[in-house]
């Protein structure tokens, strides 16, 4: 069971406003695609980095980038 403080039901399944930061994005998307992860954006390269997004089962969902 995912932790969700009291009064904050509305978050599940939202947007999280953070990162999780790699080296390879490409590498690291095509790694856990493998593993079953599902993304609803592929990497995607802008001058600032690269960067996907991933959901857990719940529909929360995460961005994988590099800087």
């Amino acid at each position: 069971m995912l932790f969700t403080p009291q009064g904050h039901e509305d978050r599940i399944g939202s947007f999280f406003n953070g990162s999780f930061a790699c080296d390879d994005v490409e590498g690291t998307y095509r790694q856990l695609k493998q593993r079953g992860v599902v993304f609803v954006k592929e990497p995607e390269t802008q001058p600032w980095g690269t960067s996907a997004i991933f959901q857990d089962p719940d529909g929360n969902k995460f961005v994988l980038s590099s800087a």
